[in-house]
């Protein structure tokens, strides 16, 4: 029989650790394959003031695993400052080129990319980033399947390399993963008193004798 939870908690008291180390979430049959269907994302997307983000399939089973499907909004002008403590990659899988810009965490410079339709971008955890509408590309246009090179005005217009199955408008196919910083090392983290925690990703000799 699985013990009850007043069990785990005398247990946990007697291994002097916490009942969540005890506890098993075994995988159920449902889990191993899930399924989200395009309405119930766009259904439980959040509304920002620039970007609309849409959760894509996710399993508890890996809580610290996020996918979205996100659209540049035509407010992007520019878009919203984004920051995250996980690795951030990107794909541009929609109709529309983007403006991709970001700021080095270590020497505070700021860099600006152009994303048009299957090109992709890494963005390491904690870089302050935005997407945004760029400066010469119209708002309120239809999206055609062939879009405008970034050669310059009056280079061949090259073809949309995601087809039919392309997103319409500036949509970006969003994946964000822990690395190593797992959810152990951020509950040790949390413990940390608030006005030193600011020096475990900063300090770069040592402070005691």
């Amino acid at each position: 029989a699985e013990p009850t939870y007043e069990e785990l908690e005398v247990l946990a008291g007697v291994l002097n650790i916490r009942v969540a180390d005890l506890l098993v979430c075994p995988m159920q049959e449902h889990e191993e394959v899930v399924v989200t269907r395009s309405a119930d994302s766009r259904g439980r997307a959040r509304e920002l003031g620039t970007y609309r983000l849409a959760p894509l399939a996710r399993t508890p089973h890996q809580p610290d695993l996020k996918t979205f499907d996100l659209e540049v909004l035509d407010s992007a002008v520019p878009g919203e400052t984004l920051s995250c403590g996980l690795h951030t990659f990107v794909y541009h899988f929609g109709s529309e080129p983007v403006e991709f810009s970001w700021e080095g965490c270590n020497c505070g410079r700021k860099f600006t990319a152009e994303l048009w339709p299957g090109d992709s971008a890494y963005i390491a955890p904690a870089t302050r980033h935005r997407f945004s509408v760029l400066a010469s590309q119209p708002i309120g246009r239809s999206r055609p399947q062939t879009v405008r090179s970034e050669a310059g005005p009056g280079a061949p217009a090259r073809v949309n390399p995601n087809g039919e199955g392309r997103g319409d408008g500036r949509r970006l196919f969003v994946v964000r993963i822990p690395g190593h910083l797992y959810k152990d090392t951020l509950l040790e983290f949390a413990t940390y008193s608030r006005a030193g925690r600011e020096r475990v990703g900063a300090e770069t000799i040592r402070w005691y004798n």
